[in-house]
């Protein structure tokens, strides 16, 4: 193999690679990356097992290959390179690193010991949809997932196809957050499915795939693959039932407040300071009904109030609730005005805005 590259391109590769090189040391090749040329393209890929990375970056190839080198040196030496103009070529079992003022000789590994990278076997059908509605869709769900052993199936984001819309949601137990796309924001000729993405790969997925392109997403009954031109992602599944969410969400609501949500991140943030070891706040409705009063205290700290001015609907209530959650839940949001919908001072209570009707928050106070 022999190549020339520009640095910025063998950059760009590198990175895409990078989060899914292997750690497993009974397998030191998952450390390597494969580096090969396939349609006048040059290829990095990556993989743990669990997941699997591939770029192609533009570069002259004087002479087809491939070759697996480690990848911690390999990036280590192309970041501290000075030069846009780099020779990758390889002589017996190493692979030189060539600038016009620089070489370095690596050792390299029969790429045939390199795990080979599943497929999907049936790519005629596929979900297509724009980068950022997909990395959109994905972050405002993934804030309230959770990696659990013991429950694997809440370990990533649910994804589902039905009545022509695309479904994302996300639950640890405590908040659940769901987006759903209509269908303008998306085609396919696939029929209803539903899957559990592991939580890295919806993590690489929106790290990735940064240029404003379309990706499609092919599924198999074990394997899920997200596509772009120059990008490619391959995971496994979670095999599990993922929890009836639906049922968790509020159908009625008796009690709404209407607020300006940058107020209560901030009101959010300051009580923070003054919550106690559960990361407690009191929310609730103050004198006139027309301020929503957050309110935290500490016995070694001491306490604070911040009102919120409000409309609101319904009688009034007070409820306990984990700040961290709630503030994830506003975040998620670009409105500048939010609702939140509350029942009673033990069941869940709904984050929502008029402007994004697709996209539901859901969080369950603590019991006082």
């Amino acid at each position: 193999m022999n190549l020339i590259i520009l640095r910025t391109n063998l950059l760009d590769g590198l990175s895409s690679v990078e989060r899914a090189v292997g750690e497993n040391t009974n397998l030191p090749i998952l450390k390597n990356i494969l580096i090969k040329t396939r349609d006048n393209k040059i290829e990095f890929i990556s993989t743990n097992l669990e997941l699997a990375v591939e770029a192609s970056v533009s570069g002259k190839i004087i002479e087809k290959g491939e070759v697996t080198v480690p990848f911690s040196i390999f990036n280590s030496t192309i970041k501290n390179l000075n030069t846009e103009r780099i020779i990758l070529e390889e002589k017996g079992k190493k692979l030189t690193v060539k600038t016009d003022n620089y070489e370095a000789i690596m050792q390299i590994h029969n790429p045939k010991e390199f795990p080979i990278i599943p497929s999907i076997s049936n790519e005629n059908h596929s979900i297509k949809i724009n980068t950022k509605d997909l990395k959109e869709a994905i972050g405002s769900v993934i804030i309230a997932a959770q990696y659990s052993d013991i429950r694997p199936e809440i370990s990533g984001v649910f994804m589902s196809f039905s009545d022509g819309a695309l479904t994302f949601a996300a639950t640890d137990g405590f908040r659940l957050s769901e987006r759903k796309l209509n269908q303008k924001q998306t085609k396919t000729d696939i029929e209803d499915f539903s899957v559990i993405i592991p939580l890295k790969t919806a993590t690489e997925v929106m790290r990735m795939f940064n240029k404003d392109e379309e990706v499609e997403i092919f599924i198999d009954p074990n394997q899920i693959m997200f596509r772009a031109q120059t990008e490619k992602v391959i995971s496994r599944l979670i095999d599990g039932i993922f929890p009836d969410y639906q049922s968790v969400i509020p159908k009625q609501i008796q009690n709404e407040v209407l607020a300006e949500r940058n107020e209560l991140v901030n009101a959010l943030k300051l009580a923070s300071g003054f919550s106690g070891r559960a990361n407690d706040v009191t929310i609730k409705i103050g004198d006139g009904n027309k301020f929503l009063e957050i309110y935290s205290s500490d016995n070694a700290l001491g306490e604070n109030c911040y009102k919120v001015p409000v409309k609101t609907k319904g009688e009034k209530f007070s409820l306990v609730f984990n700040w961290r959650y709630v503030l994830d839940g506003l975040k998620i949001y670009k409105s500048s005005e939010i609702t939140i919908g509350v029942n009673s001072s033990d069941k869940p209570v709904v984050i929502k805005s008029s402007n994004e009707p697709g996209l539901t928050y859901v969080a369950m106070p603590i019991k006082s």
